[in-house]
């Protein structure tokens, strides 16, 4: 049993390692790179005197894709032969206006976005846009790292304010020193392990209890043992399993059906001994036929042999990520309830930040304001005014044919804080 948590601790420190863009390595390489088109728009994107594609775009790319682990290739292009060439499936990835490509054939960025001016009196939201819904979540998950990491900042810092930049080495010293330290560490503790281990030292059963259970708890484990003498899966730790545990064929009864012939094919090949681990990311039904009750489960399976050298046990370990999936997919519902918002072609909408900058506007807005300069409503904003305001303005632009009363109707929008985030406004014909 002793080398049983030997194997899991070190199979949760491999699982520590592993990166969330695994599965894009094999369809992402030198030899196919994720290939990037854009068009030439300073200081986001733009080629260098040596014809090198730089820009703020540019290094969070390089970022995002080094920390995949994703070979990759910029291409520059004329607006027009930039969009031909994506929808022509020549590109993964366009830098464009998200109203171009709203089709279900496509995914757009969430978290990637940069507001810019496309005429003297519109603003419109530039994404990331891809065919690759799995690359398209590992980019915008990466970014939101970068951001959080403050290296999205350094970054507009480093193109914007390129005279503020200054070398900290100070700083750098001692995130090395501290990586340095905290290596010598991990080292430390896993030779101790290897020598008690190889040496036989006799132990505390209840320490290494204790020291499992802690390592478990803090990734938020559960794991599960599958005895390939006994065909059956039990709980080493967690309750995600009946008490008695399960046989191979009721554990893979309960995976949702579209997922069974993947997880038996990987079994196989685990118990024949082809592989060594393979990367799990399943819906298991914990409940009954009845009643099902799904858990989403993502994690890891290790094979671990006997002294032959064959295939005796199998170790899952698995997060419960039910909760986040929920959250992902109410997140995903507020975009899409707020995509649907502002496509209304009948109610001219506008999006305003908290000091009454414009922020975007539907079409049926800007056909209002055509010709009219964006910031028509700025006067009237009072900002942090926490009630709805509605006033009457008339509108006499003869020079565009305008002559005309509307009613608009300006509502704060809070963040989560209770902080105004936000200003909507909305137009209507007065009577």
């Amino acid at each position: 049993m002793r080398y049983r948590y030997v194997t899991i601790i070190m199979f949760l420190l491999a699982v520590v390692l592993q990166t969330a863009a695994q599965a894009l390595k094999d369809r992402y390489n030198r030899q196919r790179p994720v290939l990037i088109v854009y068009s030439e728009n300073p200081p986001y994107e733009f080629e260098n005197e040596n014809g090198e594609p730089v820009g703020i775009n540019v290094d969070v790319m390089k970022v995002v894709m080094k920390e995949l682990g994703l070979s990759y290739s910029f291409v520059m292009k004329e607006p027009a032969e930039a969009r031909s060439t994506f929808e022509s499936g020549k590109a993964d990835l366009i830098l464009s206006d998200r109203r171009c490509f709203q089709t279900n054939s496509h995914f757009i960025s969430e978290n990637v976005i940069n507001f810019k001016h496309i005429s003297e009196d519109s603003i419109a939201e530039i994404h990331f846009i891809g065919r690759d819904r799995q690359l398209m979540d590992q980019l915008d998950d990466q970014y939101s790292r970068l951001k959080q990491s403050g290296g999205m900042a350094d970054i507009q810092e480093r193109w914007i304010h390129p005279e503020r930049i200054h070398h900290d080495y100070t700083r750098w010293a001692f995130y090395i020193a501290a990586a340095l330290l905290l290596a010598a560490i991990c080292l430390y503790l896993l030779s101790r392990l290897v020598r008690k281990h190889v040496s036989r030292v006799t132990r505390n059963s209840t320490e290494v209890n204790e020291m499992i259970s802690r390592a478990l708890h803090m990734g938020d484990y559960d794991v599960m043992l599958y005895d390939l003498a006994k065909n059956r899966f039990t709980n080493q730790y967690g309750k995600i399993l009946p008490e008695k545990g399960l046989t191979l064929e009721e554990y893979t009864q309960r995976i949702l059906p579209d997922q069974r012939e993947e997880f038996t094919q990987k079994m196989r090949s685990m118990m024949e001994g082809r592989e060594r681990h393979f990367i799990l990311n399943k819906r298991w039904n914990q409940g009954t036929e009845e009643k099902p009750c799904y858990l989403d489960l993502q994690g890891h399976a290790i094979c671990e042999t006997n002294d032959d050298g064959r295939p005796a046990y199998v170790i899952n370990a698995v997060n419960d990520v039910t909760h986040e999936v929920e959250v992902y997919h109410a997140a995903r519902d507020i975009v899409h309830k707020y995509e649907a918002i502002l496509s209304d072609p009948f109610v001219p909408m506008s999006f305003y930040d908290n000091k009454g900058t414009l922020i975007d506007h539907n079409d049926a807005m800007k056909n209002l304001l055509y010709g009219i300069n964006d910031s028509l409503f700025k006067e009237i904003f009072k900002p942090q005014e926490r009630k709805d305001q509605r006033f009457t303005r008339h509108l006499y632009y003869p020079e565009f044919g305008i002559d005309k009363y509307v009613e608009c109707h300006i509502q704060p929008l809070y963040n989560a804080k209770g902080k105004i985030a936000n200003y909507l406004v909305t137009t209507s014909s007065a009577k």
